[in-house]
């Protein structure tokens, strides 16, 4: 026979308080099984489960709707849900590792900065120049999109090979849509949103190699694991200014 309990017995039963049993209630997580003779809540043996449960997932971060919907669902798609929480959860913690070591490592001091990229479309070209030279590259694949009505968003450099003179690809952050049906580039890329470490270069591009051996030296040494290539992220109207990007995790 099912013994009923008042919400103080409930409580006590659970270790949920009472107003949060009174929430979760306000939020349908839980129903009482009904009234005594007095009117008050009574809850059944089966609920303790539930809401030992409930109170879990809360304390794990989950929200009030993900809760709603995981309960209504079976246990096939609670294990799905479950599994996507983990994963969200598994990113959280990248990023505070991320924003931890670069607290710990005193990175300002460095002139080091943390850049959060959204995700992004690059239209991306072969180019061969003399080492920071490639403003011309630049001017001139830019003018190709210019006259295809494709704007362009951001501009980018990666190393591929050589010293002097340099094979590398530029890219053209582009909208999603203005890339459909654009072959005639090296390659289309849809960058994921992820984390940089970024170091602002100040001296003149033709010393670039100087900004990859400081945030090459700066990663080894404080623990830095790229999760991506070195990009060379150029603005202004005549590519002098560049911030070198190092992606260290992706994001969701």
């Amino acid at each position: 026979m099912n013994k009923f309990m008042t919400i103080q017995n409930f409580s006590e039963r659970t270790g949920v308080s009472k107003s949060a049993l009174r929430f979760y209630e306000t939020k349908n997580l839980l129903q009482a099984a009904g009234r005594n003779t007095n009117g008050y809540r009574v809850y059944s043996e089966d609920q303790i489960e539930t809401v030992k449960l409930i109170s879990s997932l809360r304390v794990a971060g989950v929200s009030i709707k993900d809760i709603q919907l995981y309960l209504k669902e079976g246990e096939s798609s609670r294990n799905k849900i479950m599994d996507h929480w983990i994963q969200t959860i598994r990113k959280k913690v990248d990023i505070l590792n991320v924003s931890l070591r670069y607290l710990d490592s005193r990175s300002i001091v460095h002139q080091i900065y943390l850049i959060e990229k959204p995700a992004e479309t690059i239209i991306w070209f072969s180019a061969e120049c003399e080492v920071g030279k490639f403003k011309e590259a630049f001017m001139k694949r830019g003018k190709e999109l210019e006259k295809l009505s494709i704007p362009i968003k951001s501009c980018y450099l990666k190393y591929v090979s050589g010293k002097e003179v340099v094979k590398a690809q530029i890219g053209f952050g582009v909208p999603d849509t203005a890339a459909n049906g654009f072959v005639e580039a090296a390659g289309l890329e849809q960058m994921d949103a992820c984390i940089c470490i970024a170091l602002s270069f100040n001296e003149p591009v033709t010393d670039i190699q100087n900004g990859y051996r400081k945030l090459l030296n700066y990663a080894s040494e404080h623990g830095w694991i790229p999760a991506g290539t070195i990009l060379e992220w150029y603005r202004g109207v005549d590519f002098t200014e560049v911030d070198l990007l190092m992606p260290v995790t992706q994001l969701e």
